[in-house]
């Protein structure tokens, strides 16, 4: 993966193509074999915290505290993100997003097209080298859709890598310049 990349792997349902995110996210590790992002190993500290610290990632979960409103969970992440003015990219991401007039509702009272919005807020407010998500565009509205895939092409715009997946023939022609495809625990480029 380059600088700009922006890469959709394909496959059928159950091919793993979930499975292999969680594991360049970092958050499963492999039963065999090695991985390497940012051209270090995301299982060991402290090279872990520094991947993170670059590394957006969106899952099919929301991954945000369902009893705190948007605004203390994206506060929340921006911490531990080691964001200093967190304010000011709390609310550039919900603006971003359209999202700014639920900052004060809580995750569970959002429908969960919003709810989707917040999370991928959550995994760009450190405007992170690369963005790591599964189906972005899985049960949101066509305006959302559109939102979301130029979020991906103005990050490739600058040089940031995105790695996703998607059964959306349209966002992903949209939004990758590259596209693997995932069969029988194989991935080939397209």
């Amino acid at each position: 993966m380059e600088h700009g990349d922006s890469i959709c792997i394909l496959g059928e349902n159950g091919s793993g193509k979930s499975t292999l995110l969680r594991i360049f996210s970092g958050l499963l590790k492999p039963d065999k074999g090695t991985v390497k992002v940012l051209d270090k190993d995301p299982y060991k500290q402290p090279e872990n915290l520094f991947i993170k610290q670059k590394m957006g990632v969106l899952m099919h979960s929301n991954m945000l505290y369902p009893q705190l409103t948007l605004k203390e969970n994206l506060s929340f992440f921006s911490k531990l993100l080691g964001i200093i003015e967190y304010k000011t990219r709390v609310n550039e991401v919900a603006d971003e997003l359209n999202i700014s007039r639920f900052l004060n509702i809580e995750i569970y009272k959002l429908s969960n097209g919003n709810q989707r919005k917040a999370s991928f807020a959550k995994s760009l407010l450190n405007d992170p080298e690369i963005l790591i998500a599964d189906e972005p565009d899985a049960n949101i509205d066509n305006d959302t859709i559109e939102t979301f895939s130029n979020i991906f092409l103005q990050r490739s715009k600058k040089s940031k890598a995105n790695l996703f997946t998607s059964h959306n023939e349209v966002f992903f022609k949209k939004c990758s310049n590259r596209k693997m495809k995932l069969n029988s625990g194989s991935l080939s480029e397209l």
